[in-house]
């Protein structure tokens, strides 16, 4: 059953841990509020390309993540926030996209939707919810221990995601510090990392 988003008092709390560099930090942010964000970009910009509501999204968080700072908790809940942000980085992809002769979404399209600029995430909106599911490697599994032993804090969270099942690129790419990149190249990181990993888990499943 779908789960509504953080409470505030969630949002200050791992705010809070994005400020003391907790390295699962930015897994649990991607976690709570990647999909919302998709979500509520969808509904307010409904005709921006799909990928670029996905990199929006992503860059939101990955600019909180890098400057905790940038959120003023006395100001705004932290999910409009983050709506805010995301929207910035729509508009700024799409008039990347306008440079290039190649815009499928005017600007003005967006400045004027009735919803642009306003907080969807109500309690009563199952569009802006969604089911958190906590990676946990699996101990029992020697394989899975023997790749976390000398895995790097990246190779941890991206293993985790994958033991997780999770699929969606802009994840994997605000786990590993890419939401920021153009989606090509998340995409080719991100396959790259996983093949990578799934490689020595094969190895180390051979061995045991």
């Amino acid at each position: 059953m779908p789960v509504s988003l953080p409470t505030q008092a969630e949002a200050l709390c791992l705010h809070q841990r994005l400020h003391s560099k907790d390295p699962i930090a930015p897994k649990d942010l991607a976690a709570a509020y990647l999909q919302p964000l998709i979500d509520w970009l969808a509904r307010t910009i409904p005709g921006a390309p799909p990928d670029f509501r996905e990199a929006a999204a992503g860059y939101a968080l990955v600019n909180l993540v890098k400057k905790p700072a940038s959120y003023d908790p006395a100001r705004k809940e932290l999910f409009p926030y983050l709506c805010m942000s995301a929207q910035g980085d729509l508009k700024n992809l799409l008039q990347q996209e306008a440079r290039h002769h190649v815009g499928r979404v005017p600007w003005e399209s967006v400045e004027d939707s009735p919803d642009a600029g306003k907080y969807l995430g109500r309690e009563d909106d199952p569009s802006l919810r969604l089911s958190i599911a906590e990676a946990q490697a699996a101990p029992e599994d020697p394989a899975v221990a023997a790749v976390l032993a000398s895995a790097t804090e990246v190779e941890r969270r991206v293993l985790a995601l994958i033991l997780q099942d999770e699929r969606r690129t802009p994840v994997f790419a605000a786990a590993m510090d890419l939401a920021d990149r153009p989606p090509t190249e998340q995409e080719r990181e991100v396959k790259r990392m996983k093949d990578r990993l799934k490689a020595r888990l094969k190895r180390e499943r051979r061995q045991t």
